[in-house]
């Protein structure tokens, strides 16, 4: 059951702002290589490896978040985070001295530097966020701070392609242009300093190593991981794959993501104070079925519904993430829920590192767009199928 909400405690606090300013900084590093594939075909690398080069960040970040988070329980994350801030100004900053010569390589160290300085960040971010969130609100807190994500991808893309990138004369200079997000993000670090200097837990109370991985394969939250993996597995193959669907249905691509994401900010604005009091696996069931029925309207439906659809679309995910990170934040104890929070997060990562890669495998097989927003389907279906799994599993425990 959610938590009951405390009105004397205020979510929207100093330390809850600066950790969102500070997240949507780090979050703009990504979003700003929306044209990483378009650089890297100029350089005339093939797309195999323009593949590899994309998936390499994200599978640093898979591999390095939840050993980070463990180890960043030892003691405090000021030096943590503000070490992995200063390697991401640098790795922006040298993208404009990259050549053709070698090109592969370089980049590859550059991506690799920077998944793991992602990780430490990110890691760093979202463990002390969820001390700032009052019991009860865990909902409304992650729908708000969910906005760090949508926002830069909504904004960054429109921004450099008619102003930036026209101006500043290629993708490396805009790329090295975020740099100075980089700073803002080390400014809002000093005022930060104190809450991050504060160790989560005593590894010695709670029997050393051994003892956190206790807590986390005794969490209980493996199917929420699964529904998440899924969940985000269907989001990063839609983002990847609409064009290419949109180039054989004749439907605008910029609409799929400038309608989503708008109706995605207004649902999570407007109805944030209301998403705590919704039923949290009933809401996440109607999200999956809708969603579903959405990737097949987008793979087979006429082209008069791609708007309506794409209303649904923005809603459905709109509501579905912050239900599956209040479940996790919900059923986590205050010693365990930064560690269980990021490995939620790894579950997204996972689908970042392996989503495009299985949508490669769909069209490669023959199956074509069409194919992959079937896989997407299948995704988002499973989503809910593990999150019914949970909740069986919570009432056999229950009994």
């Amino acid at each position: 059951m959610p938590a009951v909400s405390d009105p004397s405690q205020k979510l929207l606090s100093r330390d809850f702002i600066l950790l969102s300013c500070l997240a949507m900084c780090s979050n703009s590093h990504i979003a700003v290589f929306y044209c990483f594939e378009q650089w890297l075909e100029g350089f005339g690398v093939s797309p195999n490896w323009r593949g590899m080069l994309i998936s390499s960040m994200f599978i640093m970040v898979l591999l390095c978040r939840t050993p980070t988070s463990v180890l960043l329980l030892r003691g405090g994350r000021l030096p943590a985070l503000a070490i992995s801030t200063f390697v991401l100004i640098g790795v922006m900053l040298t993208y404009p001295f990259v050549s053709s010569a070698h090109v592969v390589g370089v980049v590859l160290l550059l991506r690799v530097v920077q998944g793991i300085a992602l990780a430490i960040q990110s890691s760093c971010v979202v463990a002390v966020l969820v001390s700032c969130i009052p019991p009860g609100q865990s909902a409304r807190g992650f729908a708000l701070f969910s906005l760090t994500i949508l926002l830069p991808y909504s904004i960054i893309p429109a921004v450099a392609e008619h102003i930036l990138l026209p101006l500043l004369g290629g993708e490396q200079y805009l790329f090295a242009m975020t740099s100075v997000l980089g700073f803002v993000s080390l400014a809002m670090v000093i005022p930060l300093a104190p809450k991050l200097r504060k160790p989560e837990i005593s590894l010695e109370e709670k029997g050393g190593m051994s003892g956190l991985l206790w807590a986390v394969s005794h969490s209980g939250l493996m199917f929420v991981y699964l529904a998440c993996l899924n969940f985000s597995t269907m989001t990063i193959l839609a983002i990847f794959f609409m064009k290419g669907l949109c180039s054989v249905t004749g439907a605008r691509p910029e609409w799929f993501f400038t309608i989503y994401t708008v109706t995605i900010i207004m649902v999570r604005v407007l109805g944030s104070r209301r998403l705590d009091a919704l039923p949290r696996y009933r809401v996440i069931y109607i999200c999956a079925a809708g969603l579903a029925l959405c990737m097949l309207g987008y793979a087979w439906g006429p082209l008069w519904a791609f708007v309506p659809i794409t209303l649904l679309y923005g809603v459905g995910l709109g509501l579905l993430y912050p239900m599956l990170a209040a479940v996790v934040y919900d059923r986590s104890t205050p010693a365990t829920r930064s560690i269980n929070s990021n490995a939620m997060m790894s579950a997204f990562d996972a689908s970042g590192a392996l989503a495009p890669l299985l949508g490669g495998l769909v069209v490669h097989a023959g199956y074509g767009y069409r194919g992959v927003f079937v896989v997407t389907a299948i995704a988002v279906t499973a989503c809910g199928l593990c999150m019914a799994a949970d909740r069986a599993r919570a009432n056999r425990r229950a009994t």
